[in-house]
């Protein structure tokens, strides 16, 4: 069982001792997880300013090593993605060691998505469309990401889910999303933290996972999106298990940037 999304102090928003994170996926049966902490200042330009990647790869080494015989610890990061920053993006994620690295689409021309959210519930087919479009310019601008995190995030912390707007929408977007990624051979994620914001379902959607199996896609990876050491693994058996019953029949995660397959 994997986890490849998890948050510790390194993210703005999460205290979590590191070690914490080993100790509760351990105890909670995972076998691979990863560090994925936040890096949004490419896309915000306010966040994350003093974020220490020498510190955090130092603590990553020295837990790998200390629990190398209970489970496999990956160092990754999610990466808030910019289509205006690109260039920056991709080389930062060349010139760094991470095992895996995580795309996400936090912020909106600089605006971010959790902020703006009373905005987009006020207007939401304007701002979904445009959330989307941004999304798009990103996967084809941003080349060196393993996995686009959380695809349909923007449902995630509307208080009213009510006015998230019908499929049909923005379906020709995540379409022409869906392809970019299988067309440059990375991965999208099936994030359980959605569970945990009031929705029925993970992100992404059925519609979107089983949009992604039709066009040939099958490179997913899982996590729970975790700030907290009781929240990690969560919903990840129910995960695998319905990804079964879509008809995938793996799932994959990244070491030294390069995908290995877990068959389900």
């Amino acid at each position: 069982m994997q986890d490849l999304h998890l948050h510790s102090h390194f993210s703005f928003d999460s205290n979590t001792n590191p070690e914490e994170n080993v100790k509760s996926a351990i105890k909670n049966k995972i076998k691979i997880m990863a560090f994925t902490d936040h890096l949004d200042n490419f896309c915000q330009n306010d966040r994350d300013i003093s974020f220490d990647l020498d510190e955090y790869f130092s603590t990553i080494y020295k837990l790998r090593e200390k629990y190398k015989n209970q489970i496999k610890i990956l160092a990754g990061i999610e990466i808030g993605l910019a289509y205006e920053n690109a260039d920056k993006i991709d080389k930062f994620i060349d010139e760094n060691p991470f095992d895996f690295v995580i795309g996400s689409i936090h912020a909106v021309e600089f605006k971010d998505v959790w902020l703006n959210r009373k905005n987009i519930e006020n207007n939401p087919k304007y701002f979904f469309k445009k959330y989307y479009e941004y999304m798009l310019e990103c996967v084809k601008s941003c080349k060196n990401f393993s996995s686009l995190g959380h695809i349909d995030y923007i449902d995630r912390y509307l208080e009213d889910k009510s006015v998230i707007p019908d499929f049909s929408l923005y379906e020709d977007l995540i379409e022409e999303i869906l392809k970019e990624l299988i067309k440059t051979n990375r991965a999208f994620e099936y994030n359980t933290a959605g569970f945990r914001n009031n929705l029925s379902y993970a992100n992404p959607k059925d519609k979107i996972l089983e949009k992604y199996k039709n066009l040939g896609g099958e490179t997913i990876t899982l996590g729970s999106d975790s700030h907290f050491p009781d929240t990690i693994s969560y919903k990840i058996n129910d995960g695998i298990k319905h990804l079964k019953d879509l008809g995938f029949d793996h799932i994959s995660y990244f070491e030294n940037k390069k995908e290995k397959i877990i068959e389900i």
